[in-house]
């Protein structure tokens, strides 16, 4: 079959805590019946064979968006996938994931010792060994399609080169501008790619400071945790640097930028004008 009677699908790999919800709010209103929030971890996690076939099978199927998106996405000779991660300052991240737990309505160890705990204890016990990686490293893990993984150098030299390679990455703390780029660098294979948005699941929506002012404050409640928090996230904090630094580069080769950003923002104000008038 030639490559270009293939079906274009987009795929997003849902980070936790990575302003993933709000992504998959827009591929829901943009896609419709064609989007699929994929919630069976079970079947997803590590199983690159089911995806290709659930991939293939649903015909429909347009956009899909999974926690446990198996990497590298395997191919296929009937779909093209083009896949999306959006990541975040590891330290600033941190915050959300405890204020996301304390407030979550599930029992599990992460929502019990953020809700008994203050931020520092909680991040010093999800720095132990054997509590589940979710602030060590985390996006480096995923990243490399093998989690949890060595935590090593040769797994964050397999994320970097999916993040070069395979990988379509946007930011957190530079949402807007991502949107747009994903707009202009997909909307050949997907038309009228509309990524405008209204915020979901955020620990603090109000929260409109710089990300070198979030981090500051939460390296100021880490204490004495700061320098454990930073070894344990070292190799994120070099992959965030790296994709910052690619973001950038293709930032500033996007024609009109200022302006597309300016028509994007408009589009998310008038999403928002819609909600304050019911």
């Amino acid at each position: 079959m030639k490559a270009d009677s293939r079906r274009s699908v987009l795929l997003h790999l849902h980070l936790f805590k990575n302003a993933g919800s709000t992504f998959d709010w827009s591929l829901q209103q943009g896609f419709g019946s064609a989007f699929c929030d994929h919630r069976d971890d079970a079947a997803m996690r590590g199983k690159p064979t089911y995806l290709r076939t659930f991939l293939e099978e649903n015909e429909d199927l347009r956009a899909l968006s999974s926690h446990w998106l198996p990497l590298p996405v395997p191919p296929s000779e009937l779909v093209t996938a083009h896949t999306v991660v959006l990541l975040r300052d590891p330290i600033e991240r941190m915050a959300s994931v405890y204020a996301f737990e304390r407030r979550q309505q599930v029992e599990h160890a992460g929502t019990a010792h953020a809700r008994s705990m203050e931020f520092g204890d909680y991040v010093r016990w999800r720095l132990e060994p054997g509590t589940g990686p979710v602030i060590r490293n985390y996006q480096m893990r995923m990243l490399s399609g093998n989690h949890p993984g060595p935590d090593n150098d040769a797994q964050l030299e397999v994320a970097r080169a999916a993040l070069r390679n395979r990988l379509y990455a946007g930011l957190v703390h530079r949402y807007d501008e991502s949107m747009c780029l994903l707009e202009h660098e997909l909307g050949g294979e997907f038309p009228n790619l509309d990524l405008a948005y209204r915020r979901q699941n955020v620990s603090d929506p109000a929260d409109d400071r710089s990300l070198r002012e979030r981090r500051r404050d939460v390296e100021v409640q880490l204490g004495d945790l700061r320098e454990a928090a930073l070894a344990a996230n070292a190799r994120d904090m070099a992959l965030f640097a790296a994709a910052e630094s690619a973001f950038t580069q293709r930032w500033q080769a996007l024609p009109k930028r200022e302006k597309k950003l300016a028509a994007f923002r408009e589009r998310c104000a008038a999403l928002a004008s819609t909600d304050e008038r019911g």
